[in-house]
């Protein structure tokens, strides 16, 4: 296959340009779905006549259906979306790239979704079906899975498929507090989301993810919070995203200048309330009801879901920390860090 590939796309490369072409049309209406013309048009920057072109010859191949609503899938196109991501994977050379990253990075696992989510927001969703799809091949009775909040955990819980038959007593807990945003993005709204699509039962956290002092002490002597502590330290499965600090203390009400005059070094990366400097040391903390890091690097699986150029520091600082086993993440965060592991020769180590 990967010769067939090679061949293509030196004596053919119009024919790949253009199955990506039609797949991502195929992608955003089945986003959007039914969606007009104009609309498809805008959301993939490409011409009108262009679009009103692709659209005639996928009708013609039994893929599209249109009416006054505007133009969705039928439903053998639905059942092919998957096969063509597996190949637009392939076309661009993602497996090797994941091997490359699992084995420099010190990971058990790295997958990729085609894309890059700064520059196409629709990558996210995928970045969300590639962990659901995940979650749901590694989930065995009896786990406990403890999860994050933000909007990459978000999609992830809305792209979970139904769990596969046989699989049951799945317990699902937030692994931290609310920061006070939207409940949609919350880890108790997340958490409740993965239960659903698994079909499992899951326990919430009624607390507050930004207290301080005596305040944070005494909320972590009740009963209940020590339970839900309790669960996440004994987890077979954490699912986490990776923040870009400044963006964190945003989120936590925190003065950004003072945290970098206290901080000894810059942070590039943040995950449960810590921050960590490029190397992976930690240089700053926030409080926080979630696990610690002596907590993490016991757990059984630690997923991290994260995209985007933007956030390849981040993610590079945090997997140094050593307590990440596995890694979902999008070509565009996959192809920076390449470029920096490759500038750093072999210097990338756990702390």
């Amino acid at each position: 296959m990967s010769d067939l590939i090679d061949i293509l796309k030196r004596f053919t490369p119009e024919i790949i340009d253009l199955l990506e072409r039609r797949y991502n049309i195929l992608r955003t209406i089945s986003y959007a779905q039914p969606v007009g013309r104009r609309l498809l048009a805008e959301q993939l920057s490409l011409g009108e006549r262009v679009v009103r072109g692709e659209i005639d010859f996928l009708k013609g191949q039994q893929l599209l259906l249109s009416d006054a609503a505007g133009v969705r899938l039928t439903p053998e196109c639905e059942l092919l979306i998957p096969e063509l991501a597996s190949l637009v994977h392939k076309l661009r050379g993602l497996i090797p790239l994941e091997v490359y990253l699992a084995e420099k990075m010190g990971l058990d696992r790295v997958h990729i979704v085609p894309g890059d989510i700064d520059q196409d927001p629709k990558v996210l969703k995928e970045l969300g079906k590639l962990a659901g799809r995940f979650i749901r091949d590694v989930v065995q009775d009896d786990w406990v899975i403890a999860v994050t909040g933000g909007t990459t955990m978000s999609e992830v819980a809305h792209h979970i498929p139904p769990m596969v038959p046989g699989k049951n007593r799945v317990l699902v807990v937030p692994a931290r507090g609310g920061l006070g945003e939207q409940v949609e993005i919350q880890a108790n709204t997340i958490a409740a989301g993965i239960a659903q699509r698994l079909g499992a039962s899951y326990r919430l956290l009624h607390v507050p993810d930004n207290l301080h002092g005596d305040k944070m002490e005494n909320l972590l002597t009740d009963v209940r919070v020590q339970e839900i502590i309790s669960l996440n330290k004994g987890a077979n499965l954490l699912i986490h995203g990776i923040g870009v600090p400044e963006e964190m203390a945003q989120r936590r009400g925190i003065d950004w200048q003072e945290f970098l005059r206290q901080a000894p070094r810059l942070p590039v990366g943040e995950a449960f309330g810590y921050y960590f400097a490029e190397d992976g040391s930690v240089v700053g903390v926030t409080p926080t009801v979630g696990p610690k890091l002596e907590d993490l690097v016991k757990l059984n699986m630690v997923m991290a879901v994260a995209g985007g150029k933007s956030k390849a520091q981040a993610i590079m600082a945090v997997v140094k920390r050593g307590f990440i086993d596995v890694l979902i993440t999008d070509q565009g965060a996959a192809e920076a860090m390449q470029q920096r592991l490759a500038e750093a020769g072999s210097q990338f180590s756990a702390v």
